[in-house]
């Protein structure tokens, strides 16, 4: 499907909200499924993340840190899917992460999103480098069909189409019956590009499946650093692929319903954590 950046232009217009009221960002997201928030962190804060990010990630091996954090190195090879640089809860080295985690904003709209309730958590704080690839990056997917979960990413660097934005199809957050239809009927499929010795998984979405209607409302997320991107997991998403002159920081705080739950181990064991998302055994 060909970019239209004009269409992207006006599509982000309108999820871009600079009023940081919560009601009314809550009611963004309840409409859309996502919202964009331009300027919201300092560029010299997310230059300060990201430089003691990179000092971590850059290390080509697994580390467990004493402080709690740990880096793990392309840990998906051999799955299919573009791999990544990652170090999780960088709040345990980071004091402006951890502001960012902790957010009294984002604490009034993860109440709204989960019912008006304290009954919520961020259970992982994760940094991610997306660089070029020659495997394309997973397609369109939810990321359960079990609960809705929310995610709010921080760019720490400018996000242009060649660093790989991430992307969101508006609305779909409340397609119930999307959803009913991939679970019970369709079922699990091979994002595009990927080999056939890798197995299909059960929350990707084909476009021919999302239809031409649906498809009109498919945004990428570009941002200048400082941008926030909030969005409700059970909407359509996916990223993009990272050219050869692209780069892509982002810190993302993963919410989960419950309150007080542990520190999630997400990560911490890349074939356990394959083998629990993905419902087969992970293959080196």
């Amino acid at each position: 499907m060909q970019f239209d950046f004009n269409k992207n232009e006006s599509l982000s217009k309108k999820i871009t909200i600079t009023d940081l009221n919560s009601e009314t960002i809550s009611k963004h997201l309840d409409k859309f499924g996502c919202c964009i928030i331009p300027n919201f962190v300092d560029p010299n804060v997310c230059d300060r993340i990201r430089k003691k990010c990179i000092e971590r990630a850059e290390v080509e091996k697994d580390i467990n840190f004493s402080d709690g954090s740990y880096r793990r190195y392309d840990i998906y090879q051999g799955t299919g899917a573009a791999s990544n640089k990652r170090v999780y809860h960088v709040d345990c080295f980071d004091e402006e992460a951890m502001q960012f985690k902790t957010n009294e904003l984002f604490a009034k709209i993860c109440s709204n999103f989960y019912g008006g309730k304290d009954d919520y958590s961020v259970h992982v704080q994760v940094y991610e480098r997306h660089q070029y690839h020659p495997i394309p990056v997973r397609g369109f997917h939810i990321d359960t069909f079990e609960l809705s979960t929310f995610k709010i990413f921080l760019y720490l660097s400018d996000v242009n189409l060649e660093d790989g934005p991430t992307s969101y199809i508006l609305y779909t957050h409340n397609d119930a019956e999307l959803r009913r239809m991939k679970k019970e009927v369709w079922g699990p499929v091979r994002s595009m590009g990927f080999k056939k010795e890798i197995d299909p998984h059960p929350t990707n979405f084909l476009p021919n499946e999302l239809g031409e209607e649906r498809l009109k409302n498919w945004v990428r997320v570009l941002g200048g650093k400082g941008t926030v991107f909030l969005f409700d997991t059970w909407g359509i998403h996916c990223g993009a692929d990272v050219e050869q002159n692209g780069d892509r920081h982002v810190l993302i705080n993963y919410y989960r319903k419950g309150k007080n739950l542990p520190r999630s181990d997400f990560g911490f064991d890349a074939a356990s954590d394959y083998k629990k998302y993905a419902g087969r055994d992970f293959k080196k």
